[in-house]
């Protein structure tokens, strides 16, 4: 017979009983096919009326539990092996995470200075754009985005970085992310991808995931080397020539010649361009694009404008040599544009009225003081430091020479409330000896007072 400890004053009898006999199955004290007391007898033994045993006899049959069978009785359900584990008690550890709160001064390379977003002109260019007498805005927006924005980025690439295309050659996507995948849905996994080894970490995640197998090629202070790359045939050059993410050099005219000239050894291989921070170069003007100087359609260029405008903005633009835009288009039933209609006009009018231009002169000037304030601030330092890739985008990187390891540098950086950024997650194959106790500092969306604070900081946590 069933007893059953009735602890509860404030729940219903029957609930006691259905959860005892429900926890006496699933610990496996009940086994399949036992039978359990009748209503009666049960009702009986533990001194309550017949409906409350039968309450809680009916409250498992219809969970399962038990199964009524006429003129025999009640008996107990075979339940899966899950649910005759043990449900353990003892609450889950508390993973200990990095609160944002803890840091104070965060030298992060993606962001930006929040404080010059042009909200004005948005705020007209929103009230101008969203019109109720434009009927496309309610649309499902065209596969290769709206004709303002790609109308507009004509003229704007062709002006800035030399862009050579048609408002037909540009298909509009939400970040580069986006635009990797309609590549590869475009060429299939036959076609290797190299990469360049530091990397962009997404597009290796994005090629590896989509089944493209993965070359990765190491780069010197021109960018990624040719030589290694003859070996391969049907590839997809995967490069960052204005500012290589993360190390920061720019790739000269000779080296460029050469990876053209590697693509066009075969029908298959293409190079892809992606035009990161191109737009901040602060000792020079900005470097002509990749695809400004091919003539053989080998250069698929792509850019954003997380940097230019903000990282919410997920537009971002390809511009497809003819002979993809055709593959493109056969294959335009799987592919729809996940940028709405009104960011993507809002966008064009942006650009069309000038005044992106304007923004972009503006935040260079800015970013220029910036970068100046912080190589003022590291010179504190002395000799003890290595400082590269300070002449475009929005970080640069310092190396020390004091036997730190980099992990030791951002553990003892984190320790006072500074977020500094290690290298050696960009690298393949592990950290070369060369790029030891090294870590990146961006300074977009740093105050000046925050810059000295933050290098003071490190000073001391880096013994320096």
């Amino acid at each position: 017979m069933l007893t059953i400890p009735f602890k509860n004053k404030d729940t219903f009898l029957y609930v006691e009983i259905y959860e005892f006999v429900k926890q006496e199955i699933t610990a496996g004290n009940l086994k399949y096919g036992e039978k359990l007391p009748s209503k009666r007898s049960l009702a009986s033994h533990l001194a309550v009326s017949v409906n409350t045993v039968d309450a809680a006899y009916g409250q498992l049959v219809a969970e399962g539990y038990l199964e009524a069978i006429p003129k025999r009785g009640y008996f107990v359900c075979q339940i899966d092996t899950y649910l005759l584990k043990q449900k353990d008690r003892t609450p889950p550890p508390i993973i200990k995470t990095e609160k944002a709160a803890a840091i104070s001064i965060d030298f992060s390379p993606n962001a930006i200075d929040q404080r010059i977003f042009p909200y004005e002109a948005f705020r007209k260019i929103f009230k101008s754009t969203f019109n109720e007498y434009d009927s496309s805005l309610l649309n499902k927006p065209d596969i290769q985005g709206e004709m303002e924005l790609r109308k507009a980025l004509v003229d704007l690439l062709y002006r800035s970085r030399g862009v050579r295309c048609t408002e037909e050659q540009i298909i509009i996507g939400s970040g580069t992310d986006h635009l990797l995948q309609i590549l590869g849905l475009l060429w299939g996994r036959n076609k290797s991808v190299v990469l360049e080894n530091p990397v962009y970490l997404k597009a290796y995640n994005i090629f590896e995931k989509m089944g493209n197998p993965v070359i990765s090629v190491d780069i010197d202070e021109k960018g990624i080397q040719i030589e290694p790359m003859q070996a391969y045939s049907n590839v997809a050059v995967y490069v960052t020539p204005s500012h290589q993410f993360p190390l920061g050099m720019s790739m000269p005219i000779d080296r460029r010649i050469r990876l053209l000239n590697f693509a066009n050894q075969e029908a298959g291989n293409y190079i892809i361009e992606d035009d990161y921070d191109s737009e901040f170069r602060y000792n020079e003007k900005p470097l002509p694009s990749l695809q400004s100087i091919d003539n053989n359609g080998k250069v698929i260029y792509i850019g954003t404008f997380s940097k230019s405008i903000a990282p919410s903005f997920r537009i971002s633009y390809m511009v497809l040599p003819e002979a993809l835009l055709r593959a493109y288009r056969e294959t335009a039933d799987a592919i729809s544009s996940p940028v709405s209609s009104l960011e993507q006009k809002m966008i064009g009018a942006f650009i069309a009225s000038g005044i992106f231009e304007k923004h972009v002169n503006k935040m260079r000037k800015i970013y220029k003081a910036k970068r100046i304030v912080l190589m003022n601030a590291l010179k504190q330092w002395g000799r003890r430091v290595k400082i590269t890739g300070e002449n475009a985008g929005h970080h640069l990187l310092v190396q020390l020479d004091n036997g730190l390891t980099e992990e030791a540098m951002y553990r003892r950086a984190l320790a006072l409330g500074i977020r500094v950024y290690p290298v050696s997650p960009y690298f393949f194959h592990g950290l070369p000896d060369n790029y030891k106790s090294m870590v990146l500092l961006g300074y977009g969306s740093l105050t000046d007072e925050q810059i000295y604070t933050g290098i003071g900081i490190l000073k001391e946590a880096w013994d320096l």
